[in-house]
C-alpha cells in the first residue's frame, strides 16, 4: 500500500466542518461517538480523511435504504 503525499491524509476540524457542511457542535458529536476518528497533535485537532470519506459512504448507504434505493456500490466516486 503507498501513500499518495499530494493528498491530505488529515483535515482540521475547520476544514471538515466546512467539508461536510455541520456545526462546530455536530462535529464534536461525530468525535465523540465515534462516526469520525481523530487525534490531537500538539493543541491540534486532525481527523482522518479517510474517516470523513466513510462517514459520508454510510450517510449514503442510509439515506439509499431509507428511500428503498439500491446501495450505492462503494467505489463510486467517480460518478460524483
Amino acid at each position: 500500500m503507498s501513500i499518495a503525499f499530494d493528498v491530505p491524509l488529515v483535515a482540521s476540524p475547520k476544514q471538515t466542518m466546512k467539508a461536510i457542511q455541520v456545526s462546530r457542535k455536530k462535529l464534536y458529536e461525530l468525535i465523540n461517538t465515534g462516526e469520525l476518528e481523530s487525534y490531537t497533535e500538539g493543541k491540534s485537532r486532525r481527523i482522518l480523511v479517510k474517516s470523513i470519506n466513510e462517514y459520508i459512504e454510510r450517510r449514503l448507504t442510509a439515506e439509499a435504504a431509507r428511500r428503498g434505493r439500491a446501495v450505492p456500490d462503494g467505489d463510486n466516486e467517480s460518478g460524483r
